[in-house]
């Protein structure tokens, strides 16, 4: 009886913990500086994991940003126009030295604000679409690399493109499926060189687009544009892998030296 007495109790703050984690949002932190309340200080705020200075930050709906007051003056954090306007969508009152003020943005936009006390002090959160996070297709072209694993597509994208990937080399062509729908308004690839070389024409959805591109040091970067209900994309490039890979380029060379030893033989016996 007294063991269960101790036991429920402890099992309700584990429940409750657990609902709390899982509903935790993502948190960016502010920091109003000592000092931000003079003019001429080199800055006014400080985002507590980057280190930006201008008050300006990029978030996904629903994430939260908490601006902490680390001056000795009273500051606030009061929504306004683009203008500088004050909007009544959100205002703080006054937030005492040490105190803090949080707000979760829910919708895309850009929110713009500033302290209604020290009105140099100003700032935007840039509400934006979530990309999703970094994904990775495997073993494409199985065979066909140096070391006969394939090679690593990396994506980002809130969907899954699906896993078999079409390869044309005589097209010179990469054929990539989206599973599900989407509700990013781009994709962005990362392509080894070794893979496809030069990716100079894009088409979603047998539609040829425009494409941005990007030289980084683990292949080529790739941000295209797609829509909700896009479901195919294919690139084409100066050099696909070719069909016959590594391993069949192998086989036929050790074959044609096979060939030509047993003809020398044969013309050296007779």
């Amino acid at each position: 009886m007294g063991s269960g007495f101790f036991v429920l109790p402890l099992l309700a703050i584990l429940i409750i913990s657990s609902i709390s984690f899982v509903f935790a949002e993502n948190i960016h932190t502010i920091i109003m500086p000592s000092g931000a309340s003079d003019p001429d200080a080199p800055y006014f705020w400080s985002e507590k994991t980057t280190g930006i200075t201008t008050g300006e930050i990029t978030v996904y709906p629903d994430d939260t940003v908490l601006w902490e007051n680390a001056d000795t003056a009273f500051h606030t954090i009061t929504s306004v126009t683009q203008s500088g306007e004050v909007d009544g969508k959100f205002d703080s009152g006054f937030i005492n030295a040490g105190d803090s003020y949080s707000r979760q943005f829910f919708e895309i936009g850009n929110f713009y604000y500033f302290c209604s006390i020290h009105p140099w002090m100003n700032g935007v959160v840039h509400v934006v679409k979530n990309p999703g996070s970094v994904k990775s297709i495997h073993n494409i072209g199985s065979g066909l690399s140096d070391d006969g694993l394939g090679f690593t597509v990396k994506y980002v994208l809130d969907a899954n493109l699906q896993n078999a990937v079409v390869i044309n080399s005589h097209d010179k062509t990469l054929t990539f499926k989206i599973s599900g729908e989407t509700e990013n308004e781009q994709i962005t690839l990362i392509l080894p060189p070794k893979l496809i070389d030069n990716p100079t024409s894009v088409w979603v959805d047998g539609l040829m687009t425009d494409f941005e591109t990007e030289i980084t040091s683990t292949g080529t970067k790739l941000i295209i544009p797609i829509s909700q209900h896009s479901k195919e994309i294919k690139i084409m490039g100066t050099h696909v892998i070719p069909e016959f890979g590594f391993l069949a380029m192998g086989i036929l060379t050790v074959g044609l030296i096979t060939t030509l030893f047993f003809t020398r033989s044969k013309i050296t016996l007779n």
